[in-house]
């Protein structure tokens, strides 16, 4: 399984639907996070699998455009 992928993705379609704005998708999934998991079971296993490093980098190649 891709884990980079599957997380790469979920995050920056969150980020397209909140305007290109990090703090509200930060937020969004912070305080969303138990309904996430149930309905993106694949987000929650690569969010597991991922070190903080990995996840930072991701974030970091969708908000650098900007």
């Amino acid at each position: 399984m891709n884990y980079k992928k599957i997380y790469s993705t979920f995050i920056e379609s969150i980020f397209e639907e909140h305007n290109k704005d990090i703090e509200a998708t930060i937020s969004y999934i912070n305080s969303n996070q138990a309904k996430i998991y149930e309905w993106k079971p694949d987000f929650k296993e690569a969010k597991r699998h991922l070190t903080a490093g990995e996840k930072n980098d991701i974030i970091w190649k969708i908000i650098t455009p900007f």
